[in-house]
């Protein structure tokens, strides 16, 4: 009796590494997707940073009309790329970045598939001068929009001496925040502002940018680009 139930055993035993040896024979995923999120207002790459820039969305529409989406980050440049997708048709767009909603691109993903999106930026941040005199940093900025949308509610001098300079990396004593909350938005946008900020260090190397942001849902930045100064 026990040499039967020990058969038995071994039986069910080889028959489950059979099942198991027989599930995983998808190919891993290898399709790519690359391509640029352009701001419509200068016609380049939005400048953001990572993390919180901003994410690419994809939708499988191959096989329902109801799928689960997956996401990935794009780069602080504005770019994105993904080389690990599954061959498919999928609806995509950027998302959860400083701008505008804007609809889904249907497109198959075969090989290497580039897509560019063009979106509107809650707000332009220009700085007319970022410098540095007698070891004082000046930053002059303005702020503009071509879309009213959310709330302008504040604008920051971001300094640091990480080259990855933003609202994830930055020295707090060095990067004045400006509330505007209580201000009104036709008032800010007809604004020069102008920050001077002490403590800089001589012969230390910084990175300087200038960001604002509406009181959108993922309350990300608009940003200028990075400036670097030795004091």
């Amino acid at each position: 009796m026990k040499k039967i139930i020990y058969l038995f055993y071994i039986a069910i035993t080889s028959g489950c590494l059979i099942s198991c040896n027989e599930i995983d024979n998808y190919d891993a995923p290898a399709e790519t997707l690359t391509g640029s999120v352009i701001d419509e207002t200068t016609n380049r790459p939005i400048i953001t940073e990572q993390p919180n820039g901003f994410r690419i969305k994809l939708s499988e529409i191959s096989w329902s009309d109801n799928p689960q989406p997956e996401y990935f980050w794009g780069k602080a440049d504005g770019t994105f790329n993904n080389t690990k997708i599954f061959y498919g048709t999928y609806e995509i767009s950027p998302v959860e970045g400083a701008f505008f909603d804007i609809e889904p691109v249907r497109s198959e993903i075969k090989g290497t598939t580039k897509i560019d999106f063009k979106v509107i930026p809650y707000l332009s941040v220009t700085a007319s001068d970022i410098s540095v005199s007698n070891g004082t940093l000046h930053v002059t900025y303005n702020l503009s929009r071509t879309k009213v949308g959310d709330k302008i509610i504040d604008a920051r001098v971001f300094v640091s001496t990480n080259p990855h300079v933003g609202s994830n990396v930055l020295i707090n004593d060095l990067s004045p925040l400006k509330d505007l909350s209580e201000i009104d938005d036709v008032e800010i946008l007809g604004t020069t502002f102008k920050e001077s900020i002490d403590g800089l260090e001589p012969g230390k190397t910084y990175y300087v940018r200038v960001g604002a942001r509406t009181n959108n849902p993922s309350k990300r930045y608009n940003f200028t680009e990075i400036v670097t100064i030795k004091p």
